[in-house]
């Protein structure tokens, strides 16, 4: 009767049942910062080669419109479906002796509940602004 007191045979089963949900825990939230940092990386460059592209373009009626193509041919599978481009220059007189600002708009899905708990949705939306001097 003493050993059966003594017995502690299901001390480990309980310790990891307490345990396992806080690792779960982190774990998601480890999978889902990687994911939404290599979105935001990914909305960063998107937006450094729309500004560059833009700044050196001489075709000034479209240079919006070929901005939001080269944007979009520079983002990845991860943010390309919800990209929005918006382009503005100081001077809209040619020739362009200015600032040109890119802004990048990406919405990218979260991967578990723990994002989608944390940030109130299933989507986050990535914003990514860029400025460069044209000419």
């Amino acid at each position: 009767m003493k050993d059966f007191i003594k017995s502690e045979d299901g001390q480990a089963v309980v310790e990891f049942a307490i345990i396992a949900p806080i690792l779960l825990l982190i774990l998601c939230a480890i999978i889902d910062f990687g994911w939404i940092f290599s979105a935001q990386i990914a909305t960063n460059n998107c937006a450094r080669e729309g500004a560059r592209f833009a700044s050196t373009s001489t075709d000034y009626a479209n240079a919006s419109y070929n901005t939001s193509l080269k944007v979009k041919s520079v983002a990845n599978d991860l943010i390309k479906q919800n990209l929005s481009t918006e382009v503005r220059f100081t001077n809209t007189q040619a020739p362009r002796n200015g600032d040109v600002t890119v802004n990048v708009t990406s919405e990218v899905k979260t991967l578990t509940i723990v994002a989608n708990t944390v940030f109130g949705g299933s989507t986050m939306n990535l914003t990514s602004s860029v400025t460069m001097k044209v000419g």
